[in-house]
C-alpha cells in the first residue's frame, strides 16, 4: 500500500475536548458568558445575562439541535447580528465568540502521545490534514492548536463550521485530499466516532482507522487502535506489507 496522506479528526484524537460537544458547557459556559458581557460593556453596550440567553444562546441552540438534519453546523451569524443590534455595538462576530470560547479553549489539552505520534507521521514523509466537525469557527480551535505547537503539523485544516458541511458527509475529506493533492487510495481517515469519522471515510473511499471510544456505533473500520500513539506503527505495517 502506498500511503501519502493521513486525515485526522480533532476531538478525541488530537485534543481532549473537555466535553464531547466542542463548546463551553456548565461552569465554563458561565465564565464565558461573563467574559462576553464584559466585552460588550467595554464596547459601550448594555446587556444582561438574560439578554444573552434570549438574543443569542436560546435561538442558536434551537438551530444546533437540527444540525444533523441540516447536514451543516448551526450558524451564529444571524444571532450575533441580533445581539449587536440590541446592544448598539459593532464588535465583529469572531471577537464576540472568542470571548465566550476563551475560558473553555484554555482548558483544551493535547491527548497524551498525540504530538509525538504526529511528529513520527511527519518524519515518515506523510502529510497530515485535520477534518473536524466543530460548532464554532475553526479559527478558535486553531488558536488552541497553535498554543500547543500542533497547528503547523497540518498542511490542510478543514472545519465543518467553515465549510458548510459536516461528517458523515465525505465532503470535508474530499476537500482535504484536494488540498494535499493525493488520491483516496493514498490516504487514511482516523477518528474516534464510527458513525461520523469512519462513515465519512468509507463514503470518501479512503482506508479507515477507528480509535476505540464509547461512541462505537457505525460502520466497521479497516483497523482499530487504542490511541493516536499507536498509529505510526500500524501504518508502517501497512506500507511494509
Amino acid at each position: 500500500m502506498v500511503l501519502k496522506g493521513v486525515l485526522l479528526d480533532m476531538g478525541g484524537v488530537v485534543l481532549e475536548m473537555a466535553g464531547a460537544r466542542g463548546f463551553p458547557i456548565e461552569r465554563l459556559d458561565w465564565r464565558g458568558r461573563e467574559a462576553l458581557l464584559r466585552l460588550i460593556r467595554a464596547e459601550g453596550g448594555k446587556l444582561s445575562r438574560d439578554d444573552l440567553e434570549k438574543l443569542l444562546f436560546t435561538p442558536w441552540r434551537l438551530d444546533y439541535q437540527r444540525r444533523v438534519e441540516m447536514g451543516r453546523e448551526a450558524a451564529w451569524e444571524p444571532h450575533l447580528k441580533r445581539l449587536r443590534r440590541a446592544a448598539g455595538i459593532t464588535t465583529p462576530d469572531l471577537q464576540l465568540l472568542e470571548a465566550w470560547f476563551r475560558p473553555y479553549g484554555e482548558r483544551l489539552q493535547p491527548i497524551s502521545g498525540a504530538a509525538e505520534a504526529m511528529d513520527r507521521l511527519c518524519a515518515a514523509g506523510l502529510k497530515l490534514a485535520l477534518v473536524s466537525n466543530v460548532p464554532l469557527p475553526g479559527a478558535l480551535y486553531e488558536q488552541v492548536l497553535r498554543r500547543h505547537d500542533l497547528l503547523e503539523s497540518f498542511e490542510s485544516r478543514r472545519f465543518s463550521y467553515d465549510c458548510d458541511t459536516r461528517k458523515p458527509s465525505p465532503a470535508l475529506l474530499r476537500t482535504a485530499l484536494e488540498d494535499l493533492g493525493f488520491d483516496r487510495q493514498e490516504s487514511v481517515m482516523v477518528g474516534d466516532r464510527r458513525d461520523r469519522d469512519i462513515g465519512a471515510g468509507r463514503a470518501a473511499g479512503v482506508a479507515t482507522v477507528w480509535i476505540r471510544s464509547e461512541t462505537g456505533d457505525g460502520p466497521d473500520a479497516d483497523a482499530e487502535i487504542g490511541s493516536l500513539a499507536e498509529l505510526p506503527t500500524l501504518l508502517r505495517s501497512w506500507t511494509d506489507g
